[in-house]
């Protein structure tokens, strides 16, 4: 996918259609969009989100938004968090806030997935600290 070049609602269209999948793996876009300024930003901007008073939970994405508030006290991310300003991937986390819940917390182990495969190898070691290796994976609910 094309993140520059689509519209955001066939962004969104296309993210809730791949993790609508229960055998989703988030290796594969992740991979795909390793190079993406503007997957790097829907990152930051899916944060934004979950870390938000307005973002609400249940059962099936708390754990998306418990890890979210993590992520944001991470020196590295909350620079990020208050530097990034993409309005149209903006646009794609919000979309993407208003899909079913469970779609919403496998669209978040994609997004930390992506995040832990793009940072440095010291930003790596210092989310493995606070989270462990393996904090993009999520339980399905």
């Amino acid at each position: 996918m094309d993140l520059k070049n689509t519209d955001v609602k066939e962004i969104a269209r296309y993210f809730s259609g791949e993790v609508n999948n229960f055998l989703f793996k988030p290796q594969l876009i992740a991979t795909e969009q390793k190079n993406s300024k503007d997957m790097q930003d829907l990152d930051f901007c899916w944060i934004k989100i979950l870390t938000s008073n307005e973002y609400r939970t249940d059962l099936r994405n708390e754990q998306s938004a418990k890890v979210g508030r993590l992520l944001a006290t991470v020196p590295f991310i909350r620079k990020r968090l208050e530097s990034v300003d993409n309005s149209k991937m903006m646009k794609v986390a919000e979309i993407m806030s208003c899909d079913h819940r469970t779609l919403q917390q496998t669209f978040s182990s994609l997004i930390f997935y992506h995040l832990q495969l793009i940072s440095s190898e010291e930003d790596t070691a210092e989310l493995s600290q606070v989270l462990g290796d393996r904090f993009y994976m999520l339980p399905l609910i």
